[in-house]
């Protein structure tokens, strides 16, 4: 017996299941990078937009397009307002959260939120 087979016996295995961990360990960091930014946004534009209210609001949800190491992703957020509507929001980020992040909401956007935060309880 050669010591050449036996180590190559041992590393046709371990590379299988050192991939397999890779593929694993990559998946994790950009599944928690998403949360991250999700959460991050969310945090911003509560901010943003409590800025134009008089009322509470809460960002319930956030979706955005692209992938995570995008420089400019576009999106939709549902704010709940304190009568209990929902409306939807879209904003823009531009960078990441980690290198410094720009978030921009539409002037018609704050326009209609702020309209459906006065004249809500009239309609």
């Amino acid at each position: 017996m050669y010591p050449t087979d036996i180590r190559g016996r041992h590393s046709r295995g371990g590379g299988l299941v050192g991939l397999f961990l890779l593929v694993l360990l990559v998946a994790i960091f950009y599944v928690g990078g998403e949360w991250y930014v999700t959460q991050h946004v969310k945090t911003a534009l509560g901010e943003i937009l409590h800025q134009d209210m008089e009322q509470e609001l809460v960002v319930e949800s956030v979706g955005m397009d692209g992938w995570l190491f995008s420089g400019r992703r576009t999106g939709d957020a549902v704010v709940v307002l304190s009568s209990g509507e929902r409306v939807p929001v879209e904003f823009t980020m531009i960078g990441n959260p980690l290198a410094g992040s720009t978030i921009t909401v539409e002037g018609d956007e704050r326009l209609k939120l702020r309209l459906r935060g006065i004249l809500g309880d009239l309609l």
